[in-house]
């Protein structure tokens, strides 16, 4: 292969993005856009809040629950709860409608002269949802020592080694550089798709252009493109407050490494699209799966199917972008360094490499079939 034909081709490939604001919107400023709406759904929301909570009690012997629920404390030592009390229901459910308390605590006396609890607040209201856990928590092992019941197991909290995120915006910075990343898949098909629409397939198939030479500059033209989505990312996550614990040049490793599988899956795809529109729009839905299929978003719970070097592998490890979001998450948010993300990274490095060779090996035999070209 001609290294010179290789950047030659990769500068062109730049320079039409370049010239394209709506390809630039879509790959630059779309997940730059979702970033920023991130942080105004979760900027505010840390991971450690300190729930208002109303106590409505009718009894006297609830008095040690309400001192353990009132001291219950994280490990940084912010207090889990604001207790609040009220003697007024009707106050108590209006604080409720109002969200001026994440939830309602109801403490009664049965007939057998046990304390009953009910928790009142909104299913829907996240607060709510974890407010209620927390306070499940704290209630239900008081309640079985009042009745003599023995202990069942005994809890040790143990901080980790590395800080965790301080906020709901924090957690979803490295999914979002993922779903950047993925954007390639469709970018790499429409190009290809494009390229086709035009002629210009048929006119360096007839040059002295190799097909591996045109590969290899579109691959390279999509890491610069994936280098400066991570940057991008990271800078707009560093404004919006994200503070990061971990090497940036690592995560741009890690960034590349799945840009390599995103343009296998843009070849791949590139490949049976007819024009450069339906790349694009086939290309966004697998892009869109993989964001939700890899944890980018929301964990998803899948089985273990096996273990790998102490690992677990789930069912949806065959996705590098499953094994690049948790390392991303580690380094990003936990400040991991390159021996703890080292098999996460290799793995992602491996089935990226894969995706990549089978979609240079599909391209270049519908190539040598001329099916681009009916």
């Amino acid at each position: 292969m001609n290294l010179k034909r290789i950047l030659l081709v990769a500068k062109k490939t730049l320079v039409e993005t370049m010239r394209d604001p709506i390809l630039l919107v879509f790959v630059l400023g779309l997940p730059a856009f979702f970033m920023l709406i991130c942080y105004i759904g979760y900027g505010h929301t840390p991971k450690t809040a300190t729930y208002p909570v109303i106590v409505l009690s009718h009894t006297n012997k609830a008095d040690g629950l309400l001192a353990e629920v009132s001291t219950a404390v994280y490990s940084d030592g912010r207090p889990n709860f604001e207790v609040i009390t009220i003697n007024s229901r009707e106050e108590a459910e209006n604080a409720l409608k109002d969200r001026r308390a994440a939830a309602l605590l109801i403490l009664e006396e049965e007939s057998d002269g046990l304390v009953h609890y009910t928790i009142r607040g909104d299913a829907l209201y996240m607060n709510f949802i974890k407010a209620s856990t927390q306070l499940e928590a704290v209630i239900l092992p008081w309640l079985e020592r009042e009745q003599g019941k023995p202990d069942r197991f005994i809890l040790q909290v143990k901080p980790l080694t590395h800080p965790r995120p301080m906020s709901e915006f924090e957690a979803y910075v490295p999914g979002m550089m993922v779903f950047a990343i993925l954007l390639i898949i469709p970018q790499t098909a429409m190009l290809i798709g494009r390229e086709r629409r035009w002629g210009t397939l048929r006119r360096l198939d007839l040059s002295l252009l190799r097909p591996a030479e045109f590969l290899g500059g579109l691959c390279l033209s999509q890491l610069v493109v994936a280098a400066i989505q991570v940057l991008l990312m990271f800078g707009a996550a560093l404004a919006l407050g994200f503070q990061n614990r971990g090497s940036l040049l690592l995560a741009l490793g890690i960034g590349i490494i799945l840009a390599f599988s995103s343009v296998g899956m843009g070849l791949l795809l590139g490949c049976f699209m007819r024009t450069d529109t339906d790349a694009l729009n086939t290309g966004s839905a697998v892009s869109m799966i993989q964001v939700f299929l890899s944890g980018a978003f929301f964990a998803m719970p899948t089985p273990v199917l096996f273990t790998l070097l102490d690992h677990p592998i789930n069912l949806f490890d065959f996705i590098p972008a499953s094994h690049s979001m948790l390392a991303l998450q580690q380094v990003l948010s936990g400040g991991a360094n390159l021996a703890e993300v080292g098999f996460r990274t290799g793995t992602s490095l491996l089935l990226s490499l894969l995706y990549f060779v089978i979609g240079v090996l599909v391209y270049r035999r519908l190539n040598d079939k001329q099916i681009f070209y009916r």
